[in-house]
């Protein structure tokens, strides 16, 4: 499986990506797992751990941009923010590609380490996470994190 939801610290949803996505349908259904979290009419907020990614191909940052853009589409965002851990130069570009084209519905952010290993163990300290998501905001990032602005493209049109 591509992405697996775990909801044991909602209104904080983590998603852990596998290496790469075997099917059209695996990146449906995450699609649709974040669909239906909207459904709920419930605040939430991500933490993608996207440590495993490896080889993903474009097509799924141009379907991640149209998502995005039909999400934006919505009445209200229950997507407060979004946190995404990130260790490879090529999922990095990606993010880039997709937050160009089409910017978050809520503020990523985005933290960047090779070596975000030795920040957090292999079973991912979830507390630390936790607070993390909940006391960063754009003028207090930690080392090595990237503020991307909701509602902000560079393309506007898109």
């Amino acid at each position: 499986m591509f992405a697996e939801f775990n909801y044991d610290n909602f209104p904080i949803v983590f998603v852990t990506f596998s290496e790469n996505i075997n099917s059209e349908n695996e990146f449906d259904q995450f699609l649709n797992e974040w669909l239906i979290l909207y459904h709920n009419r419930r605040d939430f907020s991500y933490i993608f751990d996207t440590r495993n990614m490896k080889n993903i191909s474009i097509k799924y940052a141009i379907k991640m941009t149209l998502f995005i853009k039909n999400l934006r589409k919505e009445p209200y965002h229950y997507l407060q923010k979004s946190l995404i851990l990130v260790n490879d130069k090529s999922i990095r570009r990606l993010l880039d590609f997709v937050f160009t084209l089409q910017s978050p519905v809520a503020p990523v952010y985005l933290w960047l380490s090779e070596n975000i290993n030795e920040v957090l163990d292999e079973d991912l300290d979830k507390e630390y996470l936790i607070n993390t998501l909940n006391t960063i905001n754009r003028t207090n990032l930690k080392y090595d994190m990237f503020y991307i602005k909701a509602n902000s493209s560079l393309i506007p049109f898109l």
